[in-house]
């Protein structure tokens, strides 16, 4: 941690309120984590990936955006994830559900995360890469 930084936490928050400097550090260190995951325009989410249920869905890329299906059926999962923005927007489908919702994704190396929205309700899901062919 910086040297500053500490100084700086010290003679604003006396060393008696411990939990106030510890709160901030944490805050400080979401927020340098969230600028490290940043999403980029040419990030590459092509290949196989295995859902939370364990369905390897195949993502490729057409045109601009990226659609997802799994490898032997013909629905769409995902759908038009297009950078607009600064952000991966998107499409996921629940097929047996039969429910779409808008989503943001962010990938990070291994991993996507979607964050799908429906109205007022908000759910994380997460895709891990599949390495066997």
């Amino acid at each position: 941690m910086s040297p500053l930084l500490i100084t700086f936490l010290h003679h604003q928050y006396p060393s008696n309120n411990l939990v106030v400097q510890k709160s901030i550090l944490l805050l400080v260190a979401i927020s340098f984590n969230t600028i490290l995951v940043a999403q980029k325009s040419n990030d590459n989410f092509s290949g196989k990936w295995k859902t939370e249920g364990d369905v390897i869905i195949e993502i490729t890329k057409s045109g601009s955006s990226f659609n997802g299906k799994p490898s032997n059926k013909n629905v769409f999962i995902l759908k038009d994830l297009t950078f607009t923005n600064g952000k991966w927007i998107g499409v996921l489908t629940n097929p047996q559900k039969n429910i779409s919702a808008n989503c943001e994704a962010y990938l990070d190396v291994n991993r996507i995360k979607f964050v799908a929205k429906k109205g007022i309700i908000k759910k994380e899901i997460y895709w891990t890469k599949e390495n066997r062919s």
